[in-house]
């Protein structure tokens, strides 16, 4: 390694390098290439014998480090760089490394004072270490289900990073806004409220703006709560505290910071953003939960057991035991409150749908780890779990041996008590068609959110009901807060809520639009704000960016008048991917059960214009696929015979490829073949070349003559 005599020292002190190391400069030449010529411990010895006569020297101590951890050997080059800061404690790269090895060597909780000392002064001269620091924070946050902790910690390490790592990063940000498995309110940014006064109170928000932007959000909420300690009532100081807090991962403390801005905020809107936060994250640290609990029993014979099983008439094995990445189990059965039978779904009612009490789940033995097999009884703690578990005992007590003596089942989980009310435990048979059973399930919300939630008792109403609260006026904002959670809640679980509709039948009056004028940057605002927007009024270009982010977090409710305000735009027709805007309107019409209306949006997209480098063979298959997926949802729709016809005389004919592909699909429907219809094949014989079962419908031949082309491609 050749260090030019003038640049700046490698071992970060700023010096010039002839003025600093360059008296160790040959020792370090030789051990840089025998790390490059993958000798590491070799390299490790000499940095030793060099550390000895230069014990303070950062350059030594900082490749030490490295390639201990390259080694993984994270706690020598924790203590040699805990030693190291000691003599340089504001050597940029050691304050990255020994962030680095507290997470390998004690975790993240151990670590976050030097993470965030790293953030704060590493971040200039080393932002694509720092940045995978923060990328590691957020993975950590993820796991532990801080998602707006993840996300801020993902988005700190977007900036950071180098051109080459951005692009994964900006697929990962864009994956976490629109992951379903996270409730919406959590998800997209969320900014620092603006805060007016005094010079000597702007000059403390600055220092907690500057401290939060480099992702020092637990100093930054420091600063923030000392300001709103000395003016409690000023909700836009809470409302940062909130933020800070809980983009540390600290949402406890979070949520009270939002209960207190949500006091204290005019702005009604604002106010109930606060509530519904605080109420999200309250929800995690709720005293009253509902236990997930499981029994464990070794078992002697799997074949035996798996044979009684089948034979008891309340047990229902699952046909495909989803596979796992650890250990894929031999089956699954599912416990129901009933017997089981076959039913299409038409005799059933919301009120004789199965309910599943408990789950079993066996394992097979594994003879090379010395594991013998294993069945697992999963529920909620109760009544039904030990019913199962008796009718468990009763028909094999000769096949198992529970693994505890304690009478109670082993504790896995739990969910607040008020989320029960959203729990669907509801057994729909494989035989119900999807069109039937998403009937049942609306009903089934329908039901929760009009029903049963309103009189619910809930611990931000102050153990009121949402029907009690509605006259008084102190639970107004906590009110708006719990319908917003509630629709939080049914999106996660694909149902769309009429939040004006509920809060009209609890006779709230719902929320005003938000005012926009062209200056509005839409693109900052939270995701309860973009549902409050006066579509109408947007500028095409607003217009487009709330499309995407619509598209991206999938409000249904809120998507389906954004993209209905779209179409209308044909100043706008050169902006927006229609077809991806017809299929999305299809989809959430029939989520709605307004199948007409979802197949008029499909017969839309026939009509659309043939995509640029596509054929109209490929344009006419691409909407006859989405209608065909619909139809199947209902196998007695009257118009699937004459949609399969298509498929049997005009499109098999040329790709006969497209068979197997068609078939496999029918399959999952329980569907025949129309293949092996004596009808159908008689109409495939006679068929001509070119021509579909309807000359007026059918689109033309493919572009190209002998072009092949593949359903897919």
């Amino acid at each position: 390694m050749s260090v030019d005599s003038y640049a700046p020292c490698p071992c970060g002190s700023g010096k010039k390098f002839k003025f600093c190391c360059q008296v160790i400069s040959d020792d370090m030449d030789r051990i840089v290439r025998l790390i490059e010529g993958n000798q590491p411990r070799v390299a490790i010895q000499q940095l030793e014998q060099v550390a000895k006569k230069h014990p303070q020297n950062a350059w030594v101590g900082t490749t030490q480090a490295m390639v201990l951890l390259d080694l993984n050997e994270p706690a020598f080059a924790r203590d040699i760089l805990k030693q190291l800061l000691e003599f340089h404690p504001d050597n940029e790269l050691a304050i990255v490394l020994y962030a680095a090895a507290l997470i390998r060597e004690d975790g993240f909780e151990v670590a976050k004072r030097a993470i965030h000392r790293a953030f704060q002064k590493s971040a200039k001269k080393l932002p694509a270490l720092v940045g995978d620091l923060a990328s590691s924070y957020a993975a950590m946050h993820a796991s532990e289900g801080h998602m707006m902790a993840a996300r801020e910690h993902l988005a700190l390490a977007l900036r950071l990073a180098p051109e080459d790592k951005r692009q994964q990063l900006f697929v990962q940000l864009l994956e976490l806004d629109g992951s379903d498995d996270i409730l919406y309110p959590l998800r997209g940014s969320h900014l620092l409220p603006t805060i007016t006064g005094s010079d000597e109170l702007q000059k403390e928000v600055r220092k907690g703006q500057k401290y939060a932007a480099i992702g020092c959000w637990s100093t930054a909420a420091d600063v923030f709560a000392a300001l709103a300690d000395a003016t409690p009532d000023r909700a836009e100081l809470w409302h940062a505290v909130g933020l800070c807090r809980a983009w540390d991962g600290n949402e406890k403390i979070a949520a009270e910071a939002l209960h207190r801005a949500a006091r204290h905020y005019t702005d009604q809107g604002t106010a109930i953003e606060c509530e519904t936060l605080a109420q999200i994250l309250d929800a995690k640290t709720s005293p009253d939960v509902v236990e997930q609990c499981h029994y464990t029993a070794t078992v002697h014979s799997v074949s035996r057991l798996l044979t009684v099983l089948d034979n008891v008439p309340q047990f229902q094995r699952v046909k495909n035991a989803p596979e796992s990445d650890i250990v894929t189990p031999v089956a699954i059965y599912l416990a129901l409150n009933t017997e089981k039978k076959q039913t299409d779904g038409r005799d059933l009612t919301r009120d004789t749908v199965p309910v599943i009490q408990a789950q079993i789940t066996i394992f097979d033995s594994d003879p090379k780890n010395n594991k013998p097999a294993v069945a697992m009884i999963s529920g909620f703690r109760g009544q039904a779990i030990d019913d199962v578990k008796a009718t468990w005992t009763a028909v094999a007590a000769d096949l198992f041996e529970w693994k505890s003596d304690v009478p109670q089942p082993e504790m896995a989980s739990a969910i607040p008590a008020e989320a029960m009310v959203l729990e669907c435990r509801w057994y729909l048979a494989d035989e119900v068609p999807q069109v039937r059973r998403r009937e049942l399930l609306n009903q089934y919300w329908s039901q929760a959110a009009h029903e049963k939630w309103p009189q619910l008792p809930l611990r931000a109403l102050g153990g009121k009901t949402p029907a009690q609260a509605v006259s008084d006026a102190s639970l107004q904002i906590p009110l708006y807060g719990a319908v917003y959670a509630l629709d939080a809640g049914l999106q996660r679980r694909s149902y769309g809520l009429d939040i004006n509709q509920l809060l009209t039948s609890l006779k709230v009056t719902p929320l005003p639009e938000l005012e926009v004028t062209e200056e509005t940057n839409v693109g900052a605002l939270s995701i309860m704000q973009l549902h409050r927007l006066p579509v109408q009024k947007l500028n095409d270009q607003q217009l487009n960016t709330v499309v995407n982010r619509s598209m991206l977090i999938q409000h249904s409710e809120s998507l389906y008048q954004v993209l209905t305000e779209a179409l209308a735009r044909p100043s706008c027709a050169e902006q927006f991917d229609r077809a991806r805007i017809l299929r999305t309107l299809s989809e959430i019409s029939a989520s709605k059960e307004r199948r007409e209306e979802a197949f008029s949006w499909i017969d839309q997209g026939r009509k659309l214009p043939v995509p640029e480098g596509k054929t109209a063979f490929q344009h006419a298959w691409t909407w006859d696929m989405a209608e065909l997926g619909m139809r199947l949802e209902d196998p007695s729709d009257p118009q699937l015979k004459a949609l399969l016809n298509r498929f049997v005389t005009y499109y098999s004919p040329k790709v006969p490829q497209i068979r197997p592909h068609i078939e496999q699909m029918l399959q999952g429907f329980g569907v025949p073949s129309p293949w092996n219809s004596v009808e159908f094949s008689l109409a495939s014989s006679l068929a001509t070349p070119g021509q579909g079962w309807n000359p007026e419908s059918a689109a033309p031949a493919a572009a190209g003559g002998s072009k092949l082309w593949l359903p897919g491609q």
